[in-house]
């Protein structure tokens, strides 16, 4: 039976950061990815801010494709509501390539990556982790005293150890298009029930001349058609009228941060412990934060040899005390968001759609952090405090 330090499952842009920040360290590391090739299949739209790039020390050369400066919101009667164009606010990325310069990262710092590798289970043991796995036909066991699950929305890790589930998954489905005639420095955004019940769909120019996109949606519990029927209607949106699809994707997003998130010789991290903004579906940022706090508490476990559930929670603490406040406000406005009807949207894009609010939401508004533009909207609208009393209160402790 293989013996490591450290077992990751998962070799995400989240698994990757673990080990590279543990193998530099000297740690004995191996990252155990189920698919075939590092970034496949594509499960993200690709759209983060700079801040990904300097924590993973990944170069902007062949990995940012283009450069967002502001967003277009469609209401469901039609009604555009443009923010931004002043500065850029997001970078879209080639996931696979992104997800590759951090797997070269890890295995430079001496970290072993092994494809094809899927997880099954794990057993705990006084000694560390025994994790069994299947590599083509083949079942194989592995030992370890330390096991870190980033193996995403649909945690192995987590559902095989008994941590907590995810409040709410949502259902996405993608598409890259070519043939399309977009301004390169927006975004489109769309919202209501008959085109993405419960979160939005999204229209994201991966090119500088707008002549490629990434397309697509996620709907809550809320929906009353399939997932191909919403794709559909917004396939037919005018501004993708004659637009070829060249590849279609789906995923999954789990919302509402776990309140476990360590055990005894284990820890989780990025979608599997569902580390993920509510208002956008954003995993990398979030995850790539909560995985600085794991690497730093998994270097002083072996440090002090230490590895009960009482030590690792320490690494929850630091993660929640870091940005958990963000998620758990991003929670409650998403379950305003989630009940909003149509005409409700119509409202209150309207109500948005003023000089002072277009000026606060440039100024403030952070895709990283969106409750920092809270006050300063409310300042320049305060018709919007009906929207969510609830949210408002939490948002001013």
């Amino acid at each position: 039976m293989e013996q490591y330090e450290i077992a990751i499952a998962g070799a995400g842009p989240i698994g990757c950061y673990i080990a590279e920040q543990l193998a530099s360290k000297g740690r004995q590391v191996a990252v155990f990815e189920e698919h075939h090739t590092i970034g496949e299949p594509i499960h993200c739209a690709g759209l983060v801010t700079r801040r990904v790039l300097d924590i993973t020390n990944c170069s902007q050369e062949d990995i940012v494709q283009n450069t967002i400066y502001g967003a277009i919101i469609h209401s469901p009667k039609g009604t555009l509501l443009t923010v931004g164009g002043n500065k850029v606010h997001a970078l879209v990325i080639d996931r696979q390539k992104f997800d590759g310069c951090i797997a070269r990262n890890a295995q430079k710092a001496g970290a072993t990556i092994l494809q094809n590798h899927k997880f099954i289970t794990a057993k705990k043991q006084h000694s560390g982790v025994t994790l069994d796995l299947q590599h083509d036909e083949l079942m194989m066991s592995v030992h370890c005293q330390l096991l870190i699950g980033a193996d995403g929305a649909h945690s192995h890790v987590r559902d095989s150890l008994g941590f907590p589930q995810p409040i709410e998954k949502l259902h996405g489905i993608s598409a890259e298009i070519s043939d399309t005639l977009l301004d390169p420095k927006y975004v489109h955004i769309f919202v209501g029930r008959t085109i993405a019940p419960g979160f939005f769909a999204w229209v994201i120019p991966t090119n500088e001349k707008g002549t490629t996109a990434r397309i697509g949606l996620c709907i809550g519990k809320q929906h009353t058609h399939s997932l191909q029927h919403y794709y559909t209607t917004l396939s037919q949106q005018p501004l993708l009228q004659g637009a070829t699809i060249m590849k279609r994707f789906g995923g999954t997003i789990p919302l509402g941060p776990l309140k476990k998130t360590a055990t005894d010789h284990v820890m989780i991290v990025g979608d599997a412990a569902a580390q993920v903004k509510p208002t956008s579906g954003g995993g990398i940022y979030p995850g790539l934060l909560c995985a600085s706090h794991c690497s730093i508490i998994a270097e002083e476990t072996f440090q002090k040899q230490r590895f009960d559930e009482e030590f690792l929670t320490r690494y929850h603490t630091a993660w929640t005390k870091e940005i958990g406040r963000e998620l758990s406000l991003g929670m409650r406005f998403r379950s305003v968001f989630a009940r909003l009807t149509d005409s409700q949207f119509n409202k209150y894009i309207q109500k948005l759609n003023t000089q002072k609010t277009i000026e606060a939401i440039n100024t403030y508004g952070d895709i990283d952090y969106p409750s920092r533009l809270a006050f300063p909207l409310l300042k320049t609208a305060p018709s919007l405090l009906s929207l969510a009393p609830t949210l408002l209160k939490r948002v001013k402790q």
